[in-house]
C-alpha cells in the first residue's frame, strides 16, 4: 500500500514534536524496507529540512507541487485572506471537488495517510491514520494559548481528525480514555504505543567538563526544556528555586531552554521579581548537542507543564542520567514509573520539597537507575512495527477500492 507520512510543516524548533517525527521517521526508514508497503513523506515547505533528513524515502512537497492540480478558477482566488478563503471554499467550490491536497495524493497514487503530527490537519477522503499527543484544549481550556478562538480551531479539527482516522496512535492508556471521553471514538480504533527514549539520549555521549563554564550557566541548576507557551508553567520552577534559597540557603539556578511561543518576557519578569534574575538563563532554542550536555550537567530535570502525559524530556533526561522532577499530570505514573518525583504543578512547595529531597545520594541513585531501566523498556523500533501492523490490516480494506 503506497503510505504517505504526513509530517506537515514541523521544525527543529517545535522541540519534542520534531523530536517524535524524526526518531519515528528513522525507525519507519529502518522497517519500511522489509514491510509491503511504498513511504512517502509528505510536507508543506517548513518541513523541507525534516524531509531532506531522510533520503531513504521519496518526498512531496505539497506547496511546491499545489499549483500543479489547481484549475483556472481555483488560481484566481488562490492567496485570499483566510476569511475569504473560508467563505469561497464553502461557498464557491463545487461541493463535489476533491481539495488540492487530495488531488495531489491521488495524482501521486498515495492509497493511506499516516499523520505523523495533529495539526495542519484538512478533513480528507483519502484515508488516513493519526497520532494523538494531547487534547489540552479540553483538560486545560484557560491557557491563552488553547483559548478563544483558538480553542474552536482544535475543536473542529480534533473532532474530525479523530472520529475519522482508521486507526489512533497515543502513547498512554490516558490519552486513549480521553480521546473515547471526548469523541466516542471506538476502543478498537485506538493502538496505544509508548513513547520511547530518543537515539541520542542512548549514544552514551560524554560530559563535557567545560561545558558549564562556557556557557556562563550556574554551578548547581535545575533544568527545563520547554517552549514558552504558557501551560508550560515555567514560573513555578522560579518560585520552587525562592523556597530552596530561602530554606536552605541554596543559591539553585535555573536554565531555560526552547522557542519562545509569547511567554518568555513574562517569565524573564518573574525571575526579576523573585532576585533570581542572576541565577537563570534562558538560552532560547538549543540543538541536540547542547541539549544532550545540559541534562547531564543538570542536578534534575523539572518538568513542570500542566499539560501531558506524553512528554518526551523526561525520556531524554532517563536515558542521559538526569534525575526527573515532574509533575503529576493524569498519567505521569504510566508514563514515568517509578523513575520521576512527581509533584502537583501548581504547587511550589511540593516542588521545592523533591528538589531538596534529591540532595540524599540514595534517593538520587535510586531515580538515576530507574530512569536508565525506563529509558531502555521500549523503542521507536517498536513504534513503528506496530504503525506497520496496522497498515498491514488496513491494506485488506483499501484494496476494495
Amino acid at each position: 500500500m503506497k503510505t504517505g507520512l504526513f509530517v506537515g510543516n514541523i521544525a527543529p524548533e517545535e522541540g519534542g514534536g520534531f523530536t517524535y517525527v524524526t526518531e519515528l521517521l528513522r525507525a519507519l526508514e529502518k522497517a519500511g524496507a522489509a514491510s509491503a508497503h511504498e513511504f512517502v513523506i509528505c510536507h508543506h515547505a517548513a518541513a523541507a529540512e525534516c524531509a531532506r533528513m531522510f533520503p531513504g524515502f521519496p518526498a512531496l512537497d505539497l506547496d511546491r507541487e499545489r499549483s500543479s492540480v489547481l484549475s483556472v478558477r481555483e488560481r484566481l482566488f488562490s492567496g485570499l485572506p483566510p476569511v475569504l478563503d473560508r467563505v469561497y471554499r464553502e461557498a464557491m467550490r463545487p461541493p463535489a471537488q476533491p481539495s488540492w491536497d487530495e488531488r495531489l495524493y491521488a495524482r501521486h497514487g498515495i492509497e493511506f495517510l499516516v499523520r505523523l503530527i495533529p495539526w495542519n490537519s484538512m478533513t480528507l477522503n483519502v484515508p488516513f491514520a493519526a497520532v494523538h499527543w494531547d487534547l489540552q484544549h479540553r483538560n486545560n481550556p484557560w491557557f491563552p494559548e488553547v483559548s478563544g478562538a483558538e480553542w474552536d480551531r482544535r475543536e473542529r479539527n480534533f473532532s474530525s481528525l479523530l472520529r475519522r482516522a482508521a486507526v489512533i496512535y497515543t502513547g498512554t492508556h490516558q490519552g486513549r480514555r480521553e480521546i473515547e471521553q471526548y469523541y466516542q471514538v471506538p476502543a478498537e480504533r485506538i493502538c496505544v504505543v509508548p513513547f520511547a527514549a530518543p537515539r541520542y539520549a542512548l549514544a552514551g555521549t560524554p560530559a563535557d567538563a567545560q561545558f558549564v563554564a562556557r556557557l556562563g550557566l550556574p554551578r548547581d541548576y535545575l533544568f527545563y526544556p520547554a517552549q514558552f507557551w504558557t501551560h508550560k508553567n515555567h514560573v513555578v520552577v522560579l518560585e520552587a528555586c525562592r523556597l530552596v534559597r530561602e530554606e536552605s540557603g541554596w543559591d539553585l539556578g535555573v536554565v531555560f531552554s526552547g522557542s519562545d511561543k509569547g511567554n518568555a518576557a513574562h517569565v524573564n519578569a518573574y525571575a526579576r521579581k523573585l532576585g533570581l534574575e542572576a541565577v537563570t538563563r534562558n538560552l532560547g532554542f538549543v540543538g541536540e548537542a547542547d541539549l544532550v550536555q545540559l541534562y547531564k550537567h543538570a542536578y534534575a530535570l523539572a518538568f513542570a507543564t500542566f499539560c501531558g502525559p506524553d512528554n518526551i524530556p523526561p525520556l531524554e533526561a532517563f536515558g542521559l542520567g538526569c534525575p526527573v522532577i515532574a509533575s503529576r499530570v493524569p498519567g505521569a505514573e504510566e508514563q514515568l514509573g517509578d523513575a520521576a518525583l512527581l509533584f502537583a504543578p501548581e504547587d511550589e512547595r511540593a516542588l521545592a520539597a523533591r528538589i531538596l529531597e534529591l540532595r540524599d545520594p540514595a534517593v538520587r541513585l535510586r531515580l538515576i537507575e530507574a530512569g536508565e531501566r525506563r529509558a531502555r523498556q521500549g523503542s521507536w523500533e517498536d513504534y513503528a512495527a506496530a504503525i506497520i501492523s496496522s497498515l498491514d490490516a488496513f491494506s485488506r480494506i483499501r484494496r476494495a477500492w
